[in-house]
């Protein structure tokens, strides 16, 4: 890792490279989302610890947020730009989001409806966080994702192709 980045600089930093203010401004406030998306104290605390580790080569860090011992970190340096997750005790990259910040939200609103569905998740709730996040697309994305079970737990067994193809009908990949 060639830097850190303070956490007094941190949300400036996000902003500056993307990042929306509502989302940046709302990790670790919305009730629906605690342990799934939190702030950043583990990963100023754990990261020194871990700063020779091969994902962050060559990189400046700055961290998005904390889900346990995973993280969301945003890796730059003069050639390169990209937003990934990565676990503390493994040093590989499980999910590589290039500089699309509506990809992560995606992940994000996803998951939230995953484990929030049977637990009486409606529509109107659904869209008041993704308005927390800044994803304008969580609407759209609860219909797409309101489906019959049976045709749910079928896409679910191809995960990554089901959520590259609900990437392209948002618009979210073109």
């Amino acid at each position: 890792m060639k830097k850190l980045i303070p956490i007094e600089k941190r949300k400036s930093e996000l902003k500056k490279f993307g990042a929306n203010k509502y989302f940046i401004e709302n990790i670790g406030k919305i009730d629906e989302l605690k342990y799934r998306v939190e702030n950043v104290e583990g990963a100023y605390f754990y990261f020194p610890t871990i700063s020779n580790y091969k994902i962050f080569n060559g990189l400046n860090i700055i961290p998005i947020y904390d889900e346990g011992e995973s993280f969301r970190v945003f890796g730059y340096n003069d050639s390169i730009q990209k937003i990934f997750h990565f676990e503390l005790e493994n040093d590989e990259i499980y999910n590589d989001y290039g500089t699309n910040w509506d990809l992560l939200l995606l992940d994000i609103m996803f998951q939230y409806f995953n484990d929030d569905i049977e637990n009486g998740l409606d529509i109107i709730g659904f869209k008041k966080v993704g308005d927390k996040l800044g994803f304008d697309k969580s609407e759209t994305l609860y219909k797409l994702l309101d489906i019959p079970v049976d045709k749910y737990n079928e896409k679910y067994n191809e995960l990554d192709k089901w959520k590259i193809e609900l990437a392209e009908k948002l618009k979210i990949l073109l």
